[in-house]
């Protein structure tokens, strides 16, 4: 009967052991925002174990990212928002891209791909809109980015 009892308690230890290296894997999510050095972003991105990825990402560069919005020819704001289809995670940094839709001073709306890479223990990202080039590296000002 111990026996039984200790095969019992072993399966439990490996269905244990292998539902959480699953989740590390492949069920982590990159969820905050707030306001960084030259823009306001928001993300909610979950990691598949594929390498897959879903979720938003938002980012504002208005008002307060005046010095910056006319290097891209703009007067007044410059918006991304984007579906994460692809992503990875390593350590504290979060890597996800997919398509997205960038809004250029409320008028000019056109089709674009971003790639964004966030490391979660520095508060820094870069977003890069492959149709335009990198944005400068970013720093949160207020708010959290956290990987759970």
């Amino acid at each position: 009967m111990k026996t039984v009892f200790r095969i019992a308690g072993l399966a439990a230890l490996v269905l244990v052991a292998s539902t959480q290296s699953t989740l590390a894997a492949g069920g982590q999510r990159l969820s905050g925002g707030g306001t960084a050095s030259i823009s306001q972003v928001a993300m909610n991105v979950h990691f598949g174990g594929s390498g897959s990825a879903t979720g938003s990402f938002e980012c504002l560069m208005a008002g307060r990212s005046a010095f910056v919005l006319p290097t891209f020819g703009l007067a007044h704001s410059m918006i991304v928002h984007a579906t994460p289809t692809a992503g990875s995670v390593s350590g504290t940094t979060a890597t996800f891209s997919g398509p997205g839709r960038l809004t250029l001073d409320g008028k000019t709306k056109q089709n674009v791909h971003v790639v964004v890479k966030v490391d979660v223990a520095t508060q820094m990202f870069r977003l890069t809109v492959v149709e335009v080039g990198p944005m400068p590296l970013e720093t949160m000002r207020s708010g959290h980015l956290s990987l759970h």
